[in-house]
């Protein structure tokens, strides 16, 4: 009896058995695929042409003629920048554009670091406990390096003086890149006035930007700092890069 049995599963029953294995197994790999597909190109377009649209609606609230007509001269200066007076948590408050990481890295800054309604969406979250635009020490935000829509995936490529805009209600502050370092995850001293320290900023205001490090992981943290350059109010015009980039999405 003992051998019948054995006879039965050699070798019909065990080739079956290793025929469904392997289909499955094929199934779930394409379902993993078809997954990543989807995380890192397809999904990632759509958040980012949801970003675009929202970038372009929000600077279209706050045009004015003068902002449709020309950019602001490069040379002039408009005394110091005031700080933006804040917003509620979750808000919209503010676009971001990086010429060096291509005309379509617009983003909306939205008050809060929350996943799934901020970062996982596409927007440049700000941490709610660090300053504003403006103000004396650090304008600190948070954003996915990749997926989701997000163009922080050559960070690496900014350079000394790249200039990085905010656009707010008000007018147009305008950062200058300075370096870029990287972190363990418990670093949250990089959100600090002062980042890493304990000291007075005085006057200076600083722009951080956390986003994670290496690249679809998150072992640890790549930290892009710039300091305030010079602000100009929005009856002024936009800078002249910036105004290259709403002509084109208007």
């Amino acid at each position: 009896m003992t051998g019948k049995v054995r006879q039965v599963f050699k070798p019909a029953t065990f080739s079956r058995i290793m025929g469904i294995t392997g289909e499955l197994l094929i199934t779930f790999g394409t379902i993993v695929l078809l997954f990543l597909a989807w995380q890192l190109w397809i999904n990632n377009a759509v958040v980012a042409g949801q970003q675009h649209s929202a970038t372009a609606e929000m600077s279209k609230q706050w045009s004015t003629d003068k902002d449709r007509s020309e950019s602001a001269p490069t040379t002039q200066d408009y005394g110091p920048a005031p700080a933006f007076a804040g917003a509620a948590e979750g808000a919209k408050f503010a676009t971001i554009y990086i010429p060096r990481l291509g005309a379509d890295s617009t983003r909306v800054i939205k008050n809060s670091v929350d996943l799934s309604t901020v970062l996982n969406n596409g927007y440049f979250g700000h941490y709610t406990n660090s300053q504003w635009p403006g103000q004396p020490g650090n304008f600190a935000l948070a954003v996915h390096r990749t997926n989701w829509g997000s163009p922080f995936g050559d960070a690496p490529k900014l350079q000394l003086g790249d200039k990085i805009y905010v656009e707010t209600a008000d007018g147009y502050y305008t950062y200058a890149f300075r370096n870029y370092e990287f972190v363990l995850p418990t670093a949250v001293d990089v959100l600090l006035p002062v980042p890493g320290s304990n000291a007075s900023p005085g006057d200076q205001s600083i722009l951080t930007i956390t986003t994670c490090n290496p690249l679809l992981g998150d072992a640890e943290r790549m930290i892009v700092y710039s300091v305030l350059e010079s602000w100009q109010p929005r009856d002024a015009g936009p800078p002249a890069e910036m105004a290259k980039t709403q002509k084109v999405n208007s």
